[in-house]
């Protein structure tokens, strides 16, 4: 039985793909998702097999950006685009449709050019009022195409700063954490020196990539809640600063344990089972002060209504 459903599902969305002329250009136009959809299977995937939060993060932009679209489809369903919108939309999505093919080394450019095709979907299907009114479903679901948002911010850091900036503060840190436990740490540039040993700060070790992780479940859990821009940004702000500041204990055990502890022990507080326990600490400080925020802001609308 509920294979003939699915069946007689298939037939009709096969048949309203194929009745008009728009429907069979959108149709083709989503298909030129296909060269790009294994790229972002695999990254986004493999990206949840190395700790990374990826996966929840491109997942979660477009499950609140199409949620946004899915309230006003009634809306949607009784707007079209004027005649000359269609006919430049259409034009685009030939147009990025044909060098496609052209980028499949380029996860990047593939990324970008399938943006382009749905962005030029929704134009000739609404028009351009709909980008007005649904900025924000726009934006989700854009930011949900790109695969890995955690290096796309690690290039735009190493491009726009001076070389290790945040492994010279960081190490710095640690230094000045481990003086005030009573070690002679002296920090020269991203390297911690102690007497028996030093350890150099490299990237994977800054806090950077946590602090990208915490902004970015900041974003999706301001708009699951429905918070203000304002809140979002304190909460934003909020991630960031505890994603550093709890960096710096962890390169203070990080320091010790491979001067004094030996490779093993290094070895274990920087893998896997390491990391997990400073985020599951992190993670909670977060949750609780994140709860405290949004608390005292619902408090504040209360008492103004």
């Amino acid at each position: 039985m509920n294979q003939q459903k699915i069946q007689r599902g298939v037939v009709r969305l096969t048949s309203l793909s194929l009745s008009t002329p728009h429907h069979r250009i959108v149709t083709f136009g989503l298909l030129m998702g296909l060269f790009y959809l294994p790229d972002w299977l695999r990254i986004v995937g493999g990206s949840a097999f190395s700790g990374s939060a990826n996966l929840f993060f491109n997942f979660g932009c477009l499950y609140l950006g199409i949620d946004r679209l899915w309230r006003h489809r009634t809306s949607l369903s009784n707007t079209t685009a004027a005649e000359e919108e269609r006919l430049t939309g259409y034009l685009i999505i030939f147009g990025a449709a044909a060098f496609l093919p052209f980028c499949l080394s380029s996860v990047s450019l593939k990324a970008l050019l399938w943006a382009v095709i749905l962005i030029c979907i929704a134009y000739s299907s609404w028009g351009i009022g709909f980008f007005k009114t649904h900025r924000t479903a726009i934006l989700l679901i854009l930011m949900s195409l790109y695969p890995n948002w955690t290096y796309l911010f690690r290039e735009v850091w190493v491009m726009s700063t001076p070389p290790h900036t945040l492994d010279n503060f960081m190490a710095w840190a640690g230094s000045i954490a481990l003086q005030a436990i009573g070690q002679p740490a002296i920090a020269k540039q991203f390297v911690i020196e102690l007497p028996k040993g030093a350890v150099q700060v490299g990237f994977v070790c800054n806090g950077f990539e946590m602090a990208v992780t915490l902004a970015g479940a900041s974003l999706l859990l301001g708009l699951w809640l429905k918070q203000t821009r304002l809140v979002i940004l304190a909460m934003i702000t909020v991630g960031v600063v505890l994603a550093l500041a709890f960096n710096v204990p962890r390169i203070m055990l990080l320091t010790i344990a491979s001067v004094y502890w030996g490779k093993a022990s290094f070895d274990f507080w920087h893998g896997p089972w390491g990391g997990q326990m400073f985020s599951t600490v992190l993670f909670t400080v977060y949750y609780y002060m994140v709860m405290w925020i949004v608390e005292k802001q619902t408090k504040k609308q209360t008492v103004k209504n």
